[in-house]
């Protein structure tokens, strides 16, 4: 039948996304089915409409009865709620000749056996010579149960894509045996194509054998411990592992509804501060599976949280915390932390820090440029951090232990590739509390937070304090919307990609 619908064209999707469908029924349209589409604001058009399956079968939300209205649409008119800055994918204004790398973590705990997965994808180097210094490959880690661990890698960036506006990224391992079968047989001729774009989860599995792909709501992937083995002897826990989940996401990095923050500042922007660091995803809901080995975890609105990194390499020295399941379900919290040493050119080193919690919708950040943030952390076992804000009259204390030993995990760092650099567990025990005009008002706790050791050297406790400049505390005291930014007339036509 035909209807008629306002919608919306978004850029980066091959699909147009539609509010308000009819009997809270989900609708896709092909944009190759349309014709005479204007480019910009909404259209009325007449369209014939397919009737899909449940979106979480086909591994696209569209959210119903969602009405975005113009306070939170930047001039470029793309969503700004949820989505943060640096969300896409930043090679294609660096070029290729310099050294670089973007990876993605995304994180699924399950409270109910104290369990999680971290899918780790990287991309290094893209289509560079294996030369000194230059080390491209594509790579996917998954951290399991009981910090486990699982690696497929491959020297070859080709099959690797990322949309530059927004959190989409994907590759291929290896494609599926059968599809010269497929054509013969009159399959579309598109499948003689690895994917360069979110797919639907049937073709997508039709098309590829190993490999992933991933958005801000749904991931998707098949990987076996087969091929080139990056550098470093790390032995994996289970040979296979294959997952599907779709998300909802519900924070991002900033007040609830409210336009989100780049994490490291908006200095972000400048290939200067490297590595460079943004929380995509404080706090979502995932429902899906995950076959690990032989067993199969399923999971309904478990806690999840994204961020990415990119530059040249890893800080020489970190140490990280994450958590957003706690004892209590009913809490609406996520906090984020880190302690590094990273180098700045021509400043030489400087010892950076953070504390991001996402407390019932409030967005409460600790950074050098207005708190102090001290840390002592052992080689391994214990973490202890602090954040005060004379200004706000808010501090925090957080304390992280744990007994498991946790597993090596690789990361990209320069003049190496990925490489073994730092060891993680999901089996901390963490505490929280938040002081506000000397009243607590937060006093949390958990047994499934993520905590890890990276760089070095560890040969004794590290006791250090993140510090910033004069100048750099000045010019990131300054509010810059940098997404608002490059939106208008002129500077947007120098947006960096990824942005």
């Amino acid at each position: 039948f035909v209807i008629f619908l306002f919608f919306w064209k978004d850029p980066e999707n091959p699909f147009l996304t539609l509010s308000g469908a009819t009997r809270g029924t989900s609708w896709r349209v092909c944009r190759k089915g349309l014709r005479n589409i204007k480019e910009k604001g909404p259209t009325l058009s007449t369209i014939a409409l397919r009737r899909l399956r449940p979106l979480e079968m086909l591994g696209e939300r569209i959210h119903r009865e969602q009405v975005t209205t113009s306070a939170q649409l930047g001039n470029d008119g793309r969503e700004r709620v949820l989505q943060t800055p640096h969300s896409g994918y930043h090679l294609p204004d660096r070029g290729t000749s310099n050294r670089f790398f973007e990876g993605w973590y995304f994180r699924v705990t399950i409270p109910e056996i104290h369990q999680s997965f971290a899918f780790i994808y990287s991309i290094e180097d893209p289509k560079s010579p294996a030369v000194s210094g230059r080390n491209p490959g594509t790579g996917v880690q998954v951290m399991g149960p009981s910090d486990g661990y699982v690696v497929q890698y491959t020297p070859n960036t080709d099959s690797f894509w990322g949309s530059s506006s927004s959190l989409e990224l994907g590759a291929t391992f290896q494609k599926q045996n059968n599809l010269s079968a497929l054509m013969a047989a009159g399959a579309s001729r598109s499948l003689e194509r690895i994917p360069r774009k979110m797919v639907d989860s049937r073709e997508f599995e039709r098309l590829v054998r190993y490999g992933f792909q991933a958005n801000a709501t749904w991931n998707q992937g098949h990987i076996r411990s087969i091929g080139t083995v990056p550098p470093g002897e790390l032995n994996n826990s289970v040979t296979e592992c294959k997952w599907a989940f779709s998300t909802t996401p519900t924070q991002g990095y900033g007040d609830r509804g409210d336009i989100q923050k780049s994490t490291a500042g908006w200095l972000a922007v400048l290939p200067v501060f490297e590595p460079h660091w943004q929380i995509l995803l404080s706090d979502g809901r995932s429902s899906g599976w995950v076959e690990w080995g032989d067993k199969r975890y399923e999971f309904n609105n478990a806690p999840t949280y994204a961020e990415k990194n990119w530059g040249k390499g890893f800080p020489s020295k970190w140490f990280w915390i994450q958590c957003n399941s706690f004892e209590d379900p009913d809490l609406e919290l996520s906090i984020t932390s880190v302690g590094a040493i990273r180098d700045v050119p021509g400043l030489g080193s400087e010892t950076v820090g953070l504390i991001a919690l996402h407390y019932n919708g409030r967005f409460i950040e600790f950074v050098p440029q207005d708190s102090r943030i001290e840390w002592e952390t052992e080689r391994w076992g214990s973490w202890k951090i602090s954040g005060v804000s004379p200004e706000r009259n808010l501090r925090t204390q957080i304390e992280a232990t744990c007994t498991a030993p946790g597993t090596p995990l690789r990361a990209p760092i320069d003049g190496l590739g990925l490489a073994p650099a730092c060891r993680d567990t999901f089996e901390g025990y963490l505490n929280i509390k938040v002081w506000e005009k000397d009243v607590m008002i937060l006093n949390a706790t958990s047994l499934d937070a993520g905590l890890e050791i990276g760089g070095g050297p560890w040969d004794s406790v590290w006791t250090d304090s993140a510090e910033f400049n004069d100048a750099i505390k000045a010019l990131l005291s300054v509010d810059v919307d940098v997404l608002d930014l490059f939106s208008q007339p002129i500077l947007d036509k120098f947006k960096p990609a990824g942005l």
